[in-house]
């Protein structure tokens, strides 16, 4: 696994940036070296002045320095003398660098790790298992942006996964020409790219959750400690198997982090907490003004959901079972259900795989949330490119909601709630009807695909 510090935050006018002193002397060296080779009436004296002065003004407090190793930590003085200020910003900003960082250090022994939550770092990772990306999607504070094996070709493939994923894409890719010839409406366009994209979508399911990935990473200094530190306990003491086949790769973590400045033993998690990728089955499932509820699903379609920042999901910890060759249960793309033997070949290939963790695993999920929040999540899965698997699942959970809602209105004594039931008992209405174009949303570019629109397509 490859790392790379790819940018950091700056705080333009502050101590991230070049100061205009550091800017001259920059431009006045450059100019030196091609000194001789200036051809001006003006005096070369007067005119080097004169670029220095141009430019350094130009770019004062606006160019980000090289990493500096220090940065995170003399944000975290920064932010931490504004808390007890006496003067201005202005006074703050012209203390020196040693005072913030003692600043810095005296915040980090009192635990006050709030200070360090004001710089942020983007990580380039090559070659990341996807379990492993899976882990850090799960943890909210954060950006990502990982290659899709929904729309490229992943590289890095176990012979036996490939093998069975280029079967596979031809199967899917035969299957779905089938049901939707070239032509038959503008969403398969005639050279057959969309039917491609979408064999690749479902030949996926054959390849290994812990295959190596390509992410950028964004989170702030405080969260990238935490981190650091629930790998250093599952590294010491797993979990369960699914953490243990990534100790290596959490290792190779830790050791960048702390080799590159950006490790504090003192900036560990107070609250006790770990990983939240597994967690407790929920007591009753509960469709309200909150909802919780559990379903079965893919880890390919998990990896999606994850990306919904505003809702909180886990693999229930009680039904995961270590023994990955054990896990025979996948999920079965509604594309080749109108042929057993083949759906019967489908879950045998699986089978042959399973001590891998293949994508198509199914696992015990639980899902929290706001009703609000789960409306939003419907305006990006009710969609007939979302994939097949998590489109269907988000519908399911609308109905599901739906029932409850309408139940509860039945036996509603309080006058004043009746608006908000029926509102959103229209809101879910439209949701379980057709995609999110059918209710409401402005999509800017239409799909023109009238089965997946109203929720009858196979693909």
């Amino acid at each position: 696994m490859e790392i790379n510090i790819k940018m950091q935050t700056t705080l333009n006018g502050e101590k991230g940036c070049y100061t205009k002193e550091e800017i001259e002397k920059v431009v006045k060296n450059i100019v030196d070296k091609y000194d001789k080779e200036i051809h001006t009436t003006i005096d070369h004296e007067i005119f080097k002045n004169i670029i220095i002065d141009k430019i350094s003004t130009e770019f004062a407090n606006r160019l980000p320095r090289n990493f500096d190793y220090d940065f995170n930590r003399l944000v975290a003085g920064l932010m931490g003398s504004t808390c007890y200020m006496p003067d201005s910003f202005k006074a703050l900003n012209e203390r020196p660098n040693s005072k913030l960082l003692n600043i810095a250090s005296l915040v980090e022994n009192n635990g006050h790790h709030s200070t360090f939550g004001h710089s942020y770092l983007t990580l380039e990772i090559a070659n990341i298992p996807k379990a492993l990306a899976m882990v850090l999607n799960n943890e909210h504070d954060y950006n990502t942006s990982e290659k899709s094996a929904r729309y490229t070709v992943m590289t890095e493939i176990d012979p036996k996964q490939r093998e069975l994923y280029d079967k596979w894409l031809l199967i899917f890719e035969r299957k779905i020409k089938e049901r939707y010839p070239n032509g038959c409406n503008n969403f398969f366009d005639i050279k057959g790219k969309k039917a491609h994209k979408l064999a690749q979508e479902n030949a996926r399911y054959m390849i290994s959750v812990f295959t190596p990935t390509n992410m950028v990473y964004t989170t702030n200094f405080r969260q990238l400690n935490y981190i650091c530190h629930w790998m250093e306990k599952q590294i010491d003491k797993p979990s369960n198997n699914f953490y243990r086949e990534l100790k290596e790769s959490m290792s190779e973590f830790v050791t960048f982090c702390k080799t590159n400045n950006l490790y504090s033993e003192k900036l560990s998690d107070g609250k006790n907490r770990d990983f939240s990728l597994f967690g407790d089955p929920i007591l009753k499932q509960d469709f309200s003004s909150n909802y919780q509820c559990t379903y079965k699903m893919s880890f390919a379609a998990l990896a999606q959901a994850q990306r919904h920042r505003t809702l909180d999901f886990n693999i229930n910890k009680l039904t995961f079972v270590n023994d990955f060759e054990k896990n025979r249960d996948f999920y079965i793309p509604p594309i080749i259900k109108d042929e057993p033997n083949l759906v019967k070949e489908y879950l045998n290939d699986l089978a042959s795989i399973a001590e891998t963790l293949p994508q198509a695993t199914l696992v015990d999920v639980v899902e929290r949330g706001t009703y609000e929040n789960f409306i939003q999540k419907t305006k990006e899965r009710n969609c007939v490119l979302a994939q097949k698997e998590i489109r269907d699942l988000t519908v399911n959970q609308a109905q599901d909601y739906l029932k409850q809602l309408i139940k509860e209105r039945e036996h509603c004594w309080d006058r004043s709630l009746l608006p908000i039931y029926d509102k959103r008992i229209a809101e879910l209405e439209k949701i379980v009807k057709g995609s999110r174009c059918t209710s409401g949303y402005n999509c800017q570019s239409p799909c023109q695909f009238p089965d997946g629109i109203l929720h009858k397509s196979d693909i």
